[in-house]
């Protein structure tokens, strides 16, 4: 497999742009004298667009603040802009969302998959098929979720109530138990856009775990993915954002259900992204592009895309050809709102993609490489914690559980310069997991006890 390096969705409200990297197991390797498993892909995540803060001041956007920090180890002072009010003055900061289900039609018209042969397990095979996905089905779930729904978490996660972005940024910044306070209010689930998918832009088809499982009797009726290419559903989200006149003070989140993106014309293998963030000029209430060199008053928009994921969708969730289990593994909690917390807490932590750090670079996530951005769930992709309440799941008792991911705090990334100005987490940890994390075990190596000490260089 090669490694694969930040993938950046390169766009403000205009064509996108991709930068290269490879995802998933290459597809020059998909044979060989005889047929060998590929790995089944990383799950990846990115961002879209980007507004640089010279361009924020007075802007129409959502509620944020910036600070700086000087990063003692090579002595470089970062800008960095944040969802919400300053943790020094306290407060509560409300913002608001919507919704916008995607319903995503895809044909099966004879698409070449041999790309996906002996994904997963030897002897797989993928069949382009017709299927609709619909994000609206995902709606009640989704607001049920901690990500809108409050929650008590453990002790050991602080112990906090509250939203789960609001939980992760009084965490972050040691104010549990304070009035500081970012809440997410959804003002209204927008109309389902109905998208029919080009035959040359995406298949759905059953995925290994799925098809493993019916095979061997462990599931009567298969699971089906849809994979679009990223640059194409790209276009799609900036046309129903404008077409529905979102507020630049306002978060759009493209939900879908299990459609997630890859990289490259009919590159199946190359896969898969489930979601991204972004942030764009766009004009309040307008159909077009606005001016990115406004006097101070231009609109900003962000949004968010995530897909609520179908379990097993990646192996090590359940029990399948990578062994027997009635959990998932401690990295592979790939399932319902693990996409939706990555970007929520990305998103609070960096809502304009442009928060700039030293490189960093961690065993635990090697589909990233050497990256430079403020990226809080990149690190720490699949790592998950349970959380009681997921009442719309039928099958094991680890599916009627929420599986938000861990997320990173910014003073990993500052390496000593953060605590100075905003101050250290509830308890000095890196990430909200903690202990958790880096006691987890890859292979019989503690990968992630990166999250010990600060942020290494690349």
């Amino acid at each position: 497999m090669t490694k694969s390096h930040r993938l950046r969705v390169l766009a403000a409200f205009g064509p996108a742009l991709l930068a290269a990297g490879a995802v998933a197991a290459s597809a020059s390797s998909a044979f060989a004298a005889t047929a060998t498993a590929k790995s089944d892909g990383a799950a990846l995540f990115t961002t879209d667009g980007g507004v640089a803060p010279q361009f924020l001041a007075g802007a129409q956007t959502v509620p944020h603040f910036t600070f700086d920090y000087t990063d003692p180890s090579n002595h470089v002072t970062y800008p960095i802009t944040m969802v919400g009010t300053d943790p020094r003055q306290g407060g509560t900061t409300t913002v608001h969302t919507v919704i916008i289900p995607f319903q995503m039609n895809f044909v099966g018209a004879g698409q070449d998959t041999s790309i996906l042969n002996d994904l997963g397990y030897a002897g797989f095979r993928a069949t382009a098929t017709t299927r609709t996905f619909d994000g609206s089905s995902k709606v009640a779930q989704t607001l049920a979720s901690p990500a809108f729904s409050d929650n008590t978490y453990p002790s050991d996660l602080g112990g906090d109530t509250g939203q789960l972005g609001d939980v992760y940024m009084r965490a972050q910044f040691n104010k549990i138990g304070t009035n500081y306070h970012v809440k997410l209010v959804n003002d209204a689930v927008l109309p389902t856009q109905v998208i029919d998918v080009p035959v040359d832009e995406g298949i759905a088809y059953v995925r290994p775990v799925p098809a493993w499982r019916v095979a061997n009797g462990l599931q009567s009726t298969p699971d089906y993915t849809g994979v679009a290419d990223v640059n194409w559903f790209s276009t799609r989200v900036k046309n129903a954002i404008s077409a529905l006149h979102v507020s630049p003070d306002t978060l759009p989140i493209i939900l879908t259900d299990n459609v997630l993106l890859y990289i490259g014309p009919n590159n199946y293998a190359n896969c898969c992204i489930l979601g991204y963030h972004g942030a764009g000029s766009a004009m309040p209430n307008s159909h077009g592009a606005g001016s990115v060199h406004g006097q101070g008053s231009q609109a900003v928009q962000t949004y968010a895309y995530a897909a609520y994921t179908t379990p097993g969708t990646y192996s090590g969730y359940e029990t399948d050809y990578t062994g027997t289990r009635t959990t998932p593994r401690p990295t592979r909690g790939l399932a319902d709102i693990h996409a939706l917390s990555h970007e929520i807490s990305e998103w609070l932590d960096d809502p304009f993609t442009n928060n700039a750090v030293q490189p960093w670079i961690v065993a635990s996530a090697p589909q990233y490489g050497c990256t430079g951005v403020l990226e809080v769930g990149d690190p720490v992709v699949g790592v998950w914690f349970g959380l009681p309440g997921n009442n719309t799941a039928t099958n094991s008792a680890s599916q009627k559980m929420w599986h938000p991911e861990d997320e990173v705090f910014a003073q990993w990334f500052g390496r000593g310069g953060v605590e100075p100005v905003l101050g250290s987490s509830w308890d000095g940890r890196f990430t909200f997991m903690g202990p958790r994390t880096t006691s987890i075990l890859v292979g019989g190596q503690p990968i992630y006890s990166a999250f010990s000490v600060y942020a290494q260089h690349c």
